[in-house]
């Protein structure tokens, strides 16, 4: 339960903030998550960020710039954003969250029904981050989100400030599975290629699962790029060893592997009718 509440006047200052009140400050950036019943944020301290300039959006000409602060909705309104993000983006089906979810939070605190992270995973985005140096200096790193994704302790005190996609000729396609549009999904992914060879390479697979988090599926991904991935058409039962699947209310287990399993080899059949196409999808 948040108890104090301070405004952030400077990207220095919102760090500052959050090294001084350690495991009990929060970054505040939309407002959809803090406070919220069942949420797994337990600090008592909010750091608000709406004052800071982390909100701007940007085409160069080959990668497109989105700062943390921007909505799920502003990326839905930009023209230039890239489709597949628009796509994601509307896995918020209330409008009136849209408007004030983040991208920022959405990818911060990656949670288990994420309505972004799997595809800016396989869209191989990259993260600008802020951290504070030993000596309170503002240090500024350019991250790949994998690496944001398997290191997520580590980057805990960190600040993020803009997402890119730089990727201009990379297919990227993603499905969610829900009872309906306003329920956690029990099972979000998303499949990402470069096409630029007109060859399926490059392949990222990421998912995020009720009860089992968010995982990029290496074992897929590779079966994928070597050619020897070979979808079914009957029901499947999709198996990870390391991966724990949990009966909840989004689903049983079962369930879950199943959706899963056909989810890929749905999204593989759209990746390969892709091919030769080329661009973003």
């Amino acid at each position: 339960m948040i108890s104090s509440f301070t405004v952030a006047t400077s990207v220095e200052h919102a760090l500052q903030l959050k090294r001084e009140a350690g495991s009990q400050g929060v970054f505040l950036a939309g407002g959809t998550e803090i406070n919220r019943l069942g949420t797994q944020l337990t600090g008592t301290i909010a750091i608000s960020l709406a004052n800071l300039p982390i909100q701007s959006k940007e085409k160069g000409k080959n990668a497109v710039t989105i700062g943390t602060m921007g909505t799920l909705q502003m990326i839905i309104d930009t023209g230039f954003v890239p489709d597949y993000m628009k796509v994601a983006c509307r896995f918020c089906a209330s409008r009136t969250r849209r408007n004030m979810a983040t991208v920022g939070g959405n990818l911060a605190l990656q949670r288990d029904d994420s309505y972004l992270m799997p595809t800016v995973v396989a869209a191989k985005a990259r993260l600008i981050l802020a951290t504070l140096g030993p000596d309170g200096s503002i240090v500024e790193e350019n991250i790949p989100i994998r690496e944001y994704l398997a290191f997520k302790d580590h980057f805990s005190d960190s600040l993020l400030l803009a997402i890119v996609l730089n990727k201009p000729t990379r297919f990227v396609s993603s499905k969610r599975i829900a009872l309906t549009e306003q329920s956690m999904a029990s099972v979000t992914v998303a499949l990402g290629s470069d096409l630029s060879s007109k060859e399926i390479h490059d392949v990222r697979l990421c998912t995020a699962v009720k009860g089992s988090g968010v995982f990029r599926i290496p074992e897929i991904e590779e079966t994928i790029a070597n050619g020897t991935y070979e979808p079914v058409d009957e029901p499947v039962v999709f198996s990870l060893p390391a991966v724990e699947f949990v009966d909840d209310f989004t689903g049983s287990a079962t369930y879950k592997r199943y959706i899963l399993g056909t989810a890929i080899a749905d999204l593989f059949r759209e990746c390969r009718a892709a091919l030769g196409k080329g661009g973003q999808t």
